[in-house]
């Protein structure tokens, strides 16, 4: 994966938390940015597809939390949090990185 390529996916991943966790999110401090780093207090920075597809209920749920807490806000339904997870899928599948199944 190239520094663009990453740069890319994780515009895209900002971009589909902010669509479905806002609300219970304020949409007005959910910026692709900020959404990428409440996903990277759970997640990591190295975050790819392959991560992402490999979230356990456990994880998801963590995520969930980690919205609430980073913007001090109630928490998204892990309903939303799998939402903007396949959402991101969508747009970046698996392996389209590089990384590996």
């Amino acid at each position: 994966m190239n520094e663009q390529q990453h740069s890319d996916f994780l515009t895209a991943l900002g971009e589909s938390f902010c669509e479905y966790v806002c609300p219970p999110v304020p949409t007005e401090y959910a910026s692709p940015h900020e959404c990428c780093e409440a996903v990277w207090k759970v997640v990591g920075y190295n975050v790819t597809p392959a991560i992402l597809a490999s979230l356990d209920d456990a994880k998801i749920c963590e995520l969930s939390v980690s919205f609430g807490h980073y913007f001090e806000s109630v928490a998204p339904t892990t309903d939303q949090i799998k939402n903007a997870i396949a959402k991101t899928l969508f747009r970046w599948p698996v392996g389209s990185l590089g990384e590996s199944q």
